[in-house]
């Protein structure tokens, strides 16, 4: 009876892990865009559009929105430049104003990576500045909900396993 019981709670516990790995996992797919700027992951569950340059990416289900744009820079980039540029661009598209500090600035492959994390327009909004090489890749998050622990583990997998070309 106790060998039964045993096993009984193995398998219980054996079926509670795998089910949970398979609702943690998604599949990806890669996408280039047609300048060929990058490589990324996105979701297969996501609609997908490209329009002059930019990449909306978006999960109809949660409400969640990726925009990704590139841009060919011609000078030798710091993390500041890029925060700058981007503080223009959110206060002249959205007429709201960041100031440098309000940016976190990370180290890892590529030569800069900036992230403004911020609200407006009843809007919850992540912004990213990466740049590599001579190429500057944007992706910009929002939500009308608060993001979730799954939305900012999805964007780090998309930066982390992100190819600038």
């Amino acid at each position: 009876m106790q060998r039964l019981l045993t096993l009984l709670i193995f398998f219980l516990v054996f079926l509670h892990t795998s089910s949970f790995a398979q609702d943690s996992t998604r599949t990806m797919r890669s996408f280039v865009p047609q300048s060929k700027a990058y490589d990324m992951y996105y979701p297969l569950d996501f609609q997908l559009r490209e329009d002059g340059g930019i990449v909306t990416i978006t999960d109809t289900v949660s409400g969640l929105n990726l925009t990704v744009s590139s841009y060919y820079l011609k000078d030798q980039t710091t993390d500041s430049d890029i925060i700058t540029l981007l503080n223009s661009f959110i206060n002249e598209t959205y007429n709201k104003e960041h100031k440098p500090e309000d940016w976190n600035s990370y180290f890892m492959k590529f030569d800069n990576l900036v992230e403004l994390k911020t609200y407006f327009e009843h809007t919850h909004w992540i912004w990213y500045g990466i740049n590599h090489k001579s190429t500057l890749v944007v992706l910009s998050l929002n939500k009308a909900t608060e993001f979730t622990q799954e939305d900012i583990n999805l964007s780090r997998f998309m930066i982390d396993n992100l190819v600038i070309n």
